[in-house]
């Protein structure tokens, strides 16, 4: 069943992101937690199978199968794709990472969405944006301190997360037109499944009654966060939308704190502040310009 078509809503949608990433922030605290006891084939494998158990009867009462009917399966398959690429590095980065240092270089993903908005989606995106986003990059890079003494090498995977991540999301920006949250959900975790449980078995091992509760607390929050970030994608334009991805920084930095006694170093507060910097301009350039394409300031 397609969604139905809805105007843009800037302030909805930036509510609804920040919801998602706050819940996306408790489930990376628990993910990092589990990653001591099992593998991540394994972690993901149980997540989704618990996922979809709560997906299921919510599809039932909003219609049955008529919701997971698509005329886009290639849409989904390569967005689908893309996540699962993008899980996979960031929770093998997340076991070797600090979770505050993990998520803010997460904070590239934003960028990288604003970037593909254009030959992905048609959307307009002006040179004062371009050179935000470059700048983005800059800040990116100096948390990862490439060829310094405190390198890690686990950071070049959350690079390739985030990278894959903003493809993933400009594919559900574009798949938010015509399908509904419900059928995305559903066939982005039902192929996490198939793919996990054929991997898990070569890195099984038997988890405690506190992991499975960890993991189902997982899913509970990744299913409140995937579906406030769909709503999100629906009413509003990625490009406004995808840099408030920054406000999960707080609660990293503070379940960081509580559970491992984690705080970031300087040069991850530096390079977030370039990365937050960035996204406020970019969301401060959207405005002038939806300001101007409706003929209430000139176009800059």
């Amino acid at each position: 069943m397609s969604a139905p078509a809805q105007a843009d809503r800037p302030l909805a949608g930036v509510a609804f992101i920040v919801v998602a990433f706050a819940c996306l922030g408790v489930s990376d605290a628990l993910a990092k937690a589990g990653l001591s006891a099992m593998s991540v084939a394994q972690m993901l494998a149980i997540r989704s199978l618990l996922v979809l158990a709560l997906l299921l009867p919510w599809a039932a009462l909003a219609g049955g199968l008529s919701v997971l009917r698509t005329s886009r399966p290639r849409d989904h398959a390569i967005r689908v794709a893309w996540s699962i690429v993008s899980m996979a590095c960031f929770f093998e980065a997340l076991r070797h990472l600090e979770l505050a240092t993990a998520i803010a270089i997460g904070f590239v993903s934003p960028l990288i969405m604003t970037a593909l908005s254009v030959p992905m989606l048609g959307e307009r995106v002006g040179a004062h944006r371009w050179a935000a986003i470059a700048i983005g990059f800059a800040g990116a890079l100096v948390i990862v301190r490439p060829g310094a003494d405190g390198f890690q090498p686990a950071a070049l995977l959350c690079l390739a997360a985030a990278a894959s991540w903003a493809v993933s999301m400009v594919y559900v920006r574009r798949l938010s037109r015509t399908d509904g949250e419900i059928s995305m959900m559903v066939f982005q975790n039902a192929a996490v499944l198939v793919v996990m449980s054929a991997i898990a078995p070569f890195a099984w091992t038997t988890p405690e009654a506190d992991d499975l509760l960890l993991v189902a607390g997982m899913a509970a929050a990744i299913v409140a966060g995937q579906w406030f970030m769909f709503r999100a994608f629906r009413r509003a334009p990625v490009g406004l939308v995808a840099p408030f991805q920054y406000s999960e920084i707080a609660w990293a930095t503070i379940l960081g704190w509580i559970f491992w006694r984690e705080f970031p170093g300087p040069h991850v507060w530096a390079g977030t502040a370039i990365l937050v910097a960035s996204g406020l301009y970019v969301i401060w350039r959207e405005r002038v310009r939806a300001a101007a394409a409706a003929g209430q300031a000139p176009a800059g």
